[in-house]
């Protein structure tokens, strides 16, 4: 990754504290951010305040930082801050960055005595911030946190910043490479969709890694029903992963990733995988892990052409089904299968 623009300000930081996102994509999201920030002041100690829950995803960063956890509840209210920054163990911190939109989250900077506090302008922020600026509309969240490295910064960063993980070993039980990854979640009722069928009925003499990105013991006992439903002209390995670093190990040596919006596309492109992310809500101009190193390929339920014909308007709005011919044709584009 190259350098940002211009030199750091005279009074370089020695202690960054940054308050992450709760939200696992968004948190992933934010990397870019963190990449930049590592990069523009190499010798600060960084400390990041993040959430308990999936916080083994930060350790794919490619640098050093310290992690501070707190419970989904436990910063609920600026009541709530003392309590929490007083037994943090942070001290003389220099800059505190906060990357959510919450009052209490910006509150942390003052609980932790930071001279110098940047965030977002909205609501009552401005109050607690000492340098602020409004969340740019319509913009993709990377783009939302680089703005806050520019402010905090002084310098612009790089636009055509692409950021990946650490290498990661691979794991012992993986099957031989080639394989593909193919995440079934959702998990929409207690069946896996059929329409994946569809979809590997497609491919043939492949190695397909199955796997779903959410409860582990549900998707057990589903499984079990679907794999004798599977086209015998591919192998198919199925993959329960115990945290998201052991997903990103079998991720990072897939040859390609198919799944539907949320982290486990952004935790794919960031570990260097070849990803094609199916939108079926969300809108991936404000989502899609664009700002990664790996080949990243997108289809957007605004384009009614990859989607299956339906006449039940009030279906098509509660879920989205895509033509499995147009995936599996995108896919092969980009596996260059």
């Amino acid at each position: 990754m190259s350098k940002m623009s211009e030199t750091p300000e005279v009074d370089t930081p020695k202690v960054i504290a940054v308050k992450l996102p709760f939200d696992l994509e968004e948190r992933i999201l934010t990397f870019p951010f963190l990449h930049a920030l590592s990069d523009f002041y190499p010798k600060a100690d960084l400390h990041f305040i993040t959430p308990k829950k999936e916080v083994e995803v930060l350790n794919l960063l490619p640098f050093k930082a310290y992690y501070h956890l707190f419970d989904e509840d436990e910063i609920r209210s600026v009541l709530d801050v003392h309590p929490y920054t007083a037994n943090l163990n942070v001290y003389n911190v220099d800059l505190f960055v906060g990357l959510t939109n919450s009052f209490p989250d910006a509150c942390l900077g003052l609980g932790l005595r930071a001279k110098k506090r940047v965030g977002f302008s909205d609501n009552w922020k401005t109050l607690v911030l000492t340098h602020k600026t409004a969340r740019p509309t319509g913009h993709h969240l990377a783009e939302d946190f680089l703005a806050l490295f520019q402010l905090t910064t002084g310098a612009t960063a790089d636009s055509r910043l692409r950021v990946t993980s650490r290498p990661l070993s691979r794991l012992p039980d993986l099957p031989p490479s080639p394989y593909y990854a193919l995440n079934l979640s959702p998990l929409r009722g207690t069946v896996i969709e059929s329409e994946w069928i569809e979809l590997l009925s497609q491919f043939e003499g492949q190695r397909i890694v199955l796997f779903a990105s959410e409860d582990q013991v549900q998707i057990k006992l589903l499984m079990e029903s679907f794999l004798p439903l599977l086209p015998k002209t591919n192998t198919y390995e199925f993959f329960m992963y115990k945290d998201w670093i052991d997903l990103g190990r079998m991720l990072g040596h897939a040859s390609g990733l198919i799944t539907y919006q949320g982290a486990c596309g952004a935790l794919g492109a960031y570990v260097g995988t070849r990803t094609l992310i199916l939108y079926d809500r969300d809108d991936p101009q404000r989502t899609g892990p664009f700002y990664f190193m790996a080949d990243v390929s997108v289809m957007a339920s605004n384009n009614t052409t990859v989607l299956k014909p339906t006449t039940n308007q009030s279906v098509l709005r509660d879920r989205l089904s895509f033509d499995m011919n147009a995936v599996f044709d995108q896919a092969a584009k980009l596996f260059n299968l």
